[in-house]
Formats: C-alpha cells, sequence, structure tokens
C-alpha cells in the first residue's frame, strides 16, 4: 500500500518545527529535557527514531552511545541529519512505507504520533511491538487545554491528530506494551487569540510558572502525555 504526505504538513514543520516564535517551545522544550533525563545508557544498543525532524532526539540518543537509525519524510531535514550526524542511519520515506524490520533496543517516537490517525497509529504500535521490547512515546492530549482550545477555535490542522491519555494506553496494551512511566508536560500552554500564533492570551512565564507545579499534579490534563512502555513478557509453560 502506497501513502502521499500532505504537502501541507511538510510546509508546515518546515516552518514551525523548533521556531523560537513558537510560543508552544516552552511545552516542546520541557518534553526534550525530559526524554534526555530519562534515557538510559546506550553503549552497544541499537535505537530507531521515528520523525527526527532536525534531530534534537537523534542527538540525545547518539550522546547516550546508541547506534542510531532515523525515519524523517522531510527532504530538507534528511539532508541535514546525514550532515550534522555522519555515523546515523537518515532513512528518508514515510515511517509507514519504510519501518526496517530489524529488531531495536529502543525506539524513541517524540512529536510524531499526532500526524497519524487512530488507524495508522494503532497499526504502528503492533509493528513496533515486534521489532523493539522499549518505547518512548507522546501524544497531542485532546483533553488539554491547548487541545479543547485549538479544536474551539477551528486552529488544529487536518493532519494533526489528538489523543487522550486513556487511549494510548488501551492500544499500547493491546499491542502488548506495558506502561512503565507516564508524565504530562504542560498543563497550561501559552494559547494564541488567532492562528499562526499571534494576539497570546497567555505569557511564557505564566505557563513556566504554572506548569513547574501543576504538570505533576493534573499529568492527563497537560498539552503532551509522555510514555515509556516495554514488552509485557508473558509466562510459557
Amino acid at each position: 500500500m502506497s501513502f502521499t504526505v500532505p504537502s501541507d504538513l511538510l510546509t508546515y514543520y518546515a516552518e514551525w518545527w523548533e521556531n523560537p516564535r513558537d510560543p508552544r517551545s516552552v511545552v516542546f522544550g520541557k518534553l526534550n529535557r525530559l526524554v534526555r533525563e530519562r534515557l538510559p545508557a546506550g553503549a552497544g544498543l541499537s535505537a530507531l527514531d521515528l520523525g527526527s525532524g532536525k534531530g534534537m532526539i537523534v542527538s540525545f540518543l547518539t550522546e547516550r552511545g546508541y547506534r542510531v537509525t532515523s525515519i524523517e519524510v522531510n527532504t530538507d531535514f534528511v539532508g541535514a541529519l546525514r550532515a550534522r550526524f555522519p555515523g546515523v542511519t537518515v532513512i528518508e520515506g514515510d515511517v509507514k512505507e519504510v519501518l526496517p524490520r530489524q529488531r531495536f533496543d529502543l525506539v524513541t517516537a517524540i512529536e510524531f504520533t499526532q500526524n497519524l490517525d487512530q488507524v495508522s497509529l494503532m497499526r504502528l504500535l503492533e509493528q513496533l511491538a515486534s521489532i523493539s521490547s522499549r518505547l518512548r512515546v507522546n501524544i497531542s492530549n485532546r483533553n488539554s487545554l491547548h487541545g479543547r482550545w485549538v479544536a474551539w477555535r477551528g486552529f488544529q490542522m487536518p493532519f494533526v491528530h489528538t489523543y487522550t491519555p486513556a487511549e494510548l494506553k488501551e492500544w499500547l496494551g493491546r499491542a502488548g506494551f506495558r506502561v512503565d512511566s507516564s508524565a504530562g508536560i504542560g498543563l497550561v500552554t501559552p494559547i494564541t487569540l488567532w492562528s499562526r500564533f499571534h494576539g497570546r492570551l497567555i505569557p511564557i512565564w505564566i505557563a513556566r510558572l504554572i506548569d513547574t507545579v501543576a504538570d505533576r499534579l493534573f499529568p492527563e490534563f497537560c498539552h503532551l502525555y509522555y510514555v515509556e512502555a516495554s514488552i509485557v513478557q508473558r509466562e510459557t509453560g
């Protein structure tokens, strides 16, 4: 089966991926720091990073010693990844078409699942369960302030899909994964009155101040929901 990546998706991420003008960067940055802090040592181990973008997660994996394979659909990002990380195997293409079949010690899917519809996400989790026993993944949370605001205002792009923490946990379980750890990031996101992040309603400093405590108290209502999962070892006998 062949999949076509929407041109508006490529255009959007070419402009806004890790763009400091995006007020949501305060939330994305906090997610990245959490991923980095919790990555186990990877000397001698292999890792697969899905939707690598400009290489933030790839850089964390390589600094921890993993042999990294990266998948990215944006041609310009692919070129930059190959130049920046000559020791990384960078695969250009849609994950739904080019997912490797060999096993990896760890798979990371950070800020990636929002571009998969429900059927594609559930299928991907099943495929990942067949090639790795450990997964780091996050969703954009439909139940969050940000999720409800962009839906109400009509800001949500057609290629963006939001899910709830309960849905993610259910689909991970169906695929054979067990949730080992989870965290919410960004109970308060600097939402804006207009599209393209104009007319900021919540200043970044307020979001930082509130989220320092609130993320721990209300993780399932945060903008991003992060999960560390592993394959459930079934008893044989």
